[in-house]
């Protein structure tokens, strides 16, 4: 890559020879210690690049050799400049937007954040700034390995973190640590109840005495593993206790159009900003909205992103829909009825799911009836009172 980097500097030709000898012609610009390279050779004729001073001295080859050669292209930079002296300005001006690009490219101008879903971006970022990584830093003055394990000491709920550079764009990549379920405390004694109204499909008695069996209906609150346990010799003893009741449940869920507040769109506006190195130039007026989006696009040029972009805003007014329900209103009944469904099945294994739909003039409801299979087990702690005999 330097070499070919040296020779688009310096200039090169390239250049065809025809009518002798081709392998005697490449010898001989051998001998003379002329650079030859992309050389083909089709049906008798010779294709090559060399130097400019090589192909000053290339005519002795061809003359002895028999060949005649004639300039295909003309390549590099003192070329450019030859071919464009009346505009000189404009070939040091792009010699100086080069060099300003490889300069700035060694900064970082955009920091991006990535693996988190816990802690939010601005906390990452602000750790991160106080051992130097924000934006306008140079790049080969940040230690990125010694700065991660100072963040990690810092912030406890990382677990892992690490700096990727892809260009002048540092990407900071994080782990969160795993929170651990509370254990509960064995020693408390405790029942099973149920959780909710169900038809008892199972049970699995991990410890306690069994209250129910397979078929039978309970309601809500009702005792379904005690942890009450009485020995053969009439004793009794209070345990932890836990199981796996899975029933049969029924699940409602009903939503109207009377409890919606549907907005429709009345107006949106535009704007755009140009920013360069944290200067912002607005290239219209300021506006208010109930929403306001924004995008941005930096200036590449390959993998350098550079601080100079685009900023688009669009921002959007709405008003009140309050009279008779519209499609919208409809729509999202349905969307909610749905959307319920799904969350059952974060704890429950949904068996059927029935929706029924009442319309008027003045209404929309919609009412979802669901059978599911689930764990109604939950422990509830048996209260005792400690006394002391009386003396």
């Amino acid at each position: 890559m330097i070499i070919k980097i040296l020779r688009y500097i310096i200039g090169f030709v390239t250049f065809k020879a025809s009518g002798g000898f081709c392998e005697r012609f490449i010898n001989l610009c051998e001998n003379e210690n002329i650079q030859l390279w992309n050389i083909e050779n089709k049906n008798g004729e010779i294709t090559a690049s060399t130097t400019v001073s090589g192909y000053k001295r290339i005519r002795k080859a061809s003359k002895n050799s028999g060949m005649k050669t004639r300039i295909l292209k003309k390549t590099g930079v003192r070329f450019i400049i030859t071919q464009n002296k009346m505009r000189s300005g404009l070939s040091f001006g792009a010699i100086a937007f080069l060099l300003i690009l490889i300069t700035l490219s060694q900064f970082a101008w955009r920091i991006e954040i990535v693996g988190n879903t816990e802690i939010e971006d601005e906390t990452i970022l602000s750790v991160f700034e106080e051992y130097g990584v924000k934006t306008g830093a140079k790049i080969s003055d940040l230690d990125l390995s010694e700065i991660t394990e100072s963040v990690l000491e810092k912030v406890p709920d990382i677990s892992w973190a690490t700096v990727n550079k892809k260009g002048s764009v540092l990407c900071i990549e994080v782990r969160e640590k795993r929170k651990i379920p509370e254990l509960y405390d064995a020693s408390v004694p405790t029942n099973v109840i149920a959780s909710e109204d169900g038809l008892i499909l199972s049970s699995d008695v991990l410890r306690g005495t069994e209250e129910v069996k397979v078929g039978s209906a309970v309601r809500k609150g009702d005792l379904l593993i005690s942890g009450i346990v009485v020995h053969r010799d009439g004793t009794e003893e209070l345990l932890h206790a836990d199981g796996y009741v899975r029933a049969k449940t029924q699940d409602n869920f009903n939503i109207s159009t009377q409890n919606l507040t549907v907005y429709s769109e009345n107006s949106q506006k535009k704007r755009s900003e140009i920013f360069f190195f944290g200067v912002r130039v607005p290239l219209g007026l300021s506006f208010d909205g109930d929403i306001v989006n924004s995008s941005v696009s930096y200036l590449q040029s390959g993998d350098a992103v550079l601080p100079v972009g685009l900023i688009k805003t669009t921002g959007y007014t709405f008003s009140d829909e309050t009279d008779a329900p519209s499609d919208m209103q409809k729509l999202i009944c349905l969307f909610k009825c749905a959307e319920h469904i799904y969350k059952l099945t974060d704890n429950a294994e949904v068996k059927e799911s029935k929706i029924t739909v009442t319309e008027n003039e003045t209404d929309y409801s919609c009412t979802v009836y669901s059978t599911c299979e689930k764990n109604i087990a939950e422990l509830k702690e048996i209260y005792t009172e400690k006394t002391k005999d009386k003396e």
